[in-house]
């Protein structure tokens, strides 16, 4: 820190100066007393600065003043997939910061369920003059087959049979049947799912996938196509569970940053407060990296 007003030192040396031993003593006073003043205020905005420093360094490494401690999903509402929702996640600084503008945080999404969007934004919503920011992502009600975050795959390996609805055929005969989507229709946008139907007594026992199926929802209706499973049978469905469907899970990639996005985050919380003023002064925009290792998995809901 530069200082600009020195000590005056003893009032006995300082009435010496050339500029103020010829001063009238009531003017030399109050003169005195103002460098005096001027001296000690700026002597204790250093102090107030270095302990700000100080704790500072304690929470973060000392790599910056003030930065950003962690950043998670919100439990809360669950991610549903096939329904329009608001979802959000929480950034916490470790200061009050405020805000301006619509700065964001980009997630990474594994397209495990189908989803299109390899990332997204999180938009900031919330928060400013706390150290607690908000951020929202909008979540469309979109067609299966053009979900950005989604849970539309069947699973290679899953079972149907134990947790899905089946109306059994007639007249079917007892084999292993090996069945693509040419020998059964789907209620809705289901494709590309091969399968391996078992029939024994007659009855269906077991649909395993043997590929993964895509664009299917909760309650879609697989009809078994007359004649695929034995030359005269008749009819036979299932349907799919919501557990059989494998969903998206978004996540903070590594080298995660909020993104101004034409906004501003400065230290602060609206108040004249002379440790986060100088903060902000010094550091300008705070630190805005981070690592977290929250996740938040989608829900075939709706």
């Amino acid at each position: 820190m530069i200082y600009t007003a020195e000590n005056p030192g003893e009032w006995h040396q300082w009435k010496q100066k050339t500029a103020n031993k010829n001063l009238p003593l009531n003017e030399a006073k109050r003169k005195y007393l103002k460098e005096q003043l001027l001296f000690e205020d700026q002597y204790t905005n250093f102090a107030l600065t270095q302990q700000a420093i100080q704790q500072q360094r304690a929470q973060t490494g000392g790599t910056s003043l003030n930065g950003i401690k962690s950043a998670a999903f919100d439990a809360s509402p669950v991610f549903q997939t096939n329904t329009g929702n608001t979802q959000t996640l929480k950034v916490i600084f470790a200061k009050p910061v405020l805000v301006t503008g619509s700065p964001l945080v980009e997630v990474a999404n594994n397209q495990f369920g189908g989803g299109s969007a390899a990332t997204f934004n999180y938009t900031y919503s919330a928060g400013s003059s706390t150290n607690e920011l908000t951020f929202q992502h909008i979540h469309p009600t979109a067609a299966v087959t053009s979900q950005g975050f989604s849970a539309n795959i069947v699973a290679i390996g899953s079972n149907l049979a134990p947790i899905g609805t089946i109306v059994q055929p007639t007249n079917a005969i007892n084999d292993i049947y090996e069945l693509t989507d040419t020998d059964y229709t789907t209620s809705g946008d289901g494709n590309g799912l091969s399968l391996q139907v078992e029939i024994d007594g007659n009855q269906i026992t077991s649909v395993i996938c043997t590929t993964n199926g895509n664009d299917f929802i909760p309650g879609e209706v697989i009809s078994f196509a007359n004649g695929s499973l034995g030359g005269t049978s008749v009819g036979g469905s299932i349907t799919v569970a919501t557990s059989a469907l494998r969903a998206d899970t978004v996540s903070f990639a590594a080298g995660s940053t909020v993104t101004l996005n034409s906004g501003t985050i400065t230290t602060g919380d609206g108040s004249f407060n002379t440790q986060y003023n100088d903060i902000a002064r010094r550091q300008g925009t705070p630190a805005l990296g981070f690592t977290s290792t929250s996740t938040k998995r989608g829900v075939p809901a709706g």
